[in-house]
């Protein structure tokens, strides 16, 4: 085995790593906006029926 082909599949190896990595990152905060969204969604629908229910008290 040559040195270049070994350098050539540490670095290939470290590549990989790194964008595993970046692939776990990107999940992580693919996630956490997926729950910003779903939590936002229950707050615009408990505000629509406080707002209704406010609507409906008053008059």
């Amino acid at each position: 085995m040559s040195e270049d082909y070994a350098d050539r599949m540490v670095r290939r190896r470290v590549g990989l790593d790194a964008l595993r990595r970046l692939r776990r990152l990107v999940d992580a905060e693919r996630a956490k906006e997926a729950g910003n969204a779903h939590l936002a969604l229950h707050l615009t629908l408990l505000l629509a029926v406080l707002a209704g229910l406010t609507f409906v008290f008053l008059f």
